[in-house]
């Protein structure tokens, strides 16, 4: 059953499209009637002030010299939950990215939500809804930056 606070597709303008962090399936799968996305950075949500600390959760972690890159996610009470990344331990410069897809059997609606850290060693990205239903769902990755250093991401989940 699909949640009626999916957003639709409104066109590449809109949406950054990027290469997939994994690699992708040979046949491409058919999506489902009505093509979703979840929240691009546009109508995403500031996780810091949108979700009650106490549910926020870990997910899978990495680190690239001190620095430590994590997938995170939560919800409001009875919400739907939201992934976003975080680093911590980090320079000014060094970026944090969630790279997000919608996996109908191929990688084939995904996008990525960036921050750069800018003061204190912590940053996040913003906070993209979980969609799923019959056949797709969401999947998401945490990755980092810093100059000098070798990128890296976390597993995807969920």
């Amino acid at each position: 059953m699909l949640n009626t606070g999916l957003i639709t597709a409104v066109g590449a303008a809109a949406t950054v499209l990027i290469g997939t962090p994994a690699v992708t399936a040979a046949t491409p799968q058919t999506a489902p009637g009505s093509q979703t996305v979840a929240s691009t950075c546009g109508p995403s949500v500031n996780p810091n002030t949108y979700i009650p600390s106490n549910r926020r959760h870990i997910g899978p972690v990495t680190k690239i010299g001190n620095a430590r890159i994590q997938l995170r996610y939560g919800n409001r009470r009875g919400g739907p939950r939201y992934y976003w990344a975080t680093i911590t331990g980090a320079s000014r410069g060094d970026t944090v990215t969630l790279y997000w897809d919608i996996d109908y059997g191929s990688w084939r609606d995904s996008g990525a939500c960036s921050a750069t850290v800018h003061s204190h060693g912590k940053q996040n990205t913003r906070a993209v809804k979980f969609v799923h239903g019959s056949g797709f769902h969401l999947e998401a990755q945490a990755c980092g930056h810093r100059p000098g250093h070798r990128s890296r991401c976390t597993a995807s989940r969920p």
